[in-house]
């Protein structure tokens, strides 16, 4: 992301991309004044490397592949505190998402590969049972963060462990997945969903 002393040269492909953006989101970020309301808002902006104006700035002048590339997306948390304090209704939240569809999409390397596992993850086991099992869900994910090179240190491993067999013994996990009935309506939303996100 250029800062704000650097000339921006914007050319008709960027153009296309943030108007394309803009008509498949239903988001008119054109209307952001640079308040930094979003930003105050966010509980997580200290950890993020493009703070949320600057998000929307960079989809207004068409910063695909910085924005693509930047850990921001993943870091929110999709609170939408952003969204409900921008004077202009500006869903920002909804444009965090969008990006992240777009990158899983168009299968580049995310910036946080652990976080973008977990949401690839939750979105399979989603589609598959039509309800998420947290059991499964978190088998997946321990599974997928080990194929990326995390090795979580012992204490935690020891931590989830023991919180995971009391939550068996209260009978809040259930150890077999559930299928919904509305499994192919929900992976018909998934798909419905992410292609949304094509622009």
């Amino acid at each position: 992301m250029p800062s704000p002393s650097d000339p921006l040269h914007i050319t008709g492909h960027e153009q296309s991309w943030s108007g394309a953006l803009a008509q498949a989101t239903g988001i008119t970020v054109s209307s952001c004044y640079q308040c930094l309301r979003c930003t105050n808002a966010c509980p997580v902006a200290s950890f993020m490397d493009i703070k949320p104006h600057q998000v929307v700035r960079g989809v207004l002048l068409g910063q695909r592949e910085n924005l693509l590339a930047c850990s921001s997306i993943w870091v929110c948390v999709s609170c939408e505190m952003c969204s409900t304090y921008c004077p202009n209704e500006i869903d920002v939240a909804a444009l965090m998402n969008r990006l992240k569809n777009m990158v899983m999409e168009f299968q580049r390397s995310p910036a946080e590969p652990i976080i973008a596992a977990f949401h690839r993850v939750f979105l399979d086991v989603l589609g598959s049972h039509g309800r998420i099992n947290e059991l499964q869900l978190m088998q997946r994910f321990q599974m997928k963060a080990f194929g990326h090179g995390y090795r979580p240190p012992r204490e935690e491993v020891l931590r989830d462990l023991t919180l995971t067999l009391e939550l068996l013994r209260r009978k809040r996990f259930k150890l077999l997945p559930e299928k919904s009935r509305a499994v192919a309506e929900v992976r018909d939303l998934i798909t419905h969903r992410i292609k949304k996100a094509q622009p």
